[in-house]
């Protein structure tokens, strides 16, 4: 029988994360990933499966808003309601943190994340222009 939790990172996990992130964002460093056990702010939250990672968010929460980093399912797990789990997770934590917006970016040819946010009640309020490169971030919010 699966067993699917959300929680709070640890430092076992660390290499799962850096695969994962590293596939997926291509951006981080294993220390980086680490710091966040320290933070009372930036966080990791992981989506396990039988404890092992299949997906994780990284956030800051610091009241009035909560800004959400990086939502990420591995391939094979996607598109089967785990996005929309952590994006729960991600309000329920926002909330009793004592927030009241949650905020994030996105490509903009990220259609798939676009739609799973709008699913969710985010709303765009703003472009950066070019901020992927030749490709805008759309940014999003939604009053909780």
């Amino acid at each position: 029988m699966s067993h699917i939790e959300i929680k709070k990172f640890e430092e076992k996990y660390v290499d799962a994360v850096f695969e994962i992130e590293s596939s997926e964002l291509g951006k981080v460093s294993k220390e980086s990933i680490l710091k966040t056990i320290d933070s009372d702010n930036l966080n990791y939250y992981l989506l396990l499966l039988n404890d092992k990672v299949i997906g994780f968010f990284e956030c800051f929460i610091l009241a009035p808003e909560a800004e959400l980093y990086d939502v990420v399912v591995v391939d094979g797990f996607r598109r089967k309601g785990y996005g929309m789990l952590m994006l729960s997770e991600f309000e329920k934590l926002a909330k009793s943190a004592n927030c009241n917006t949650l905020l994030l970016e996105v490509n903009n040819i990220n259609k798939s994340a676009i739609a799973l946010y709008e699913k969710f009640g985010f709303v765009a309020y703003g472009l950066r222009k070019n901020y992927y490169g030749d490709n805008d971030a759309i940014l999003m919010k939604k009053n909780i």
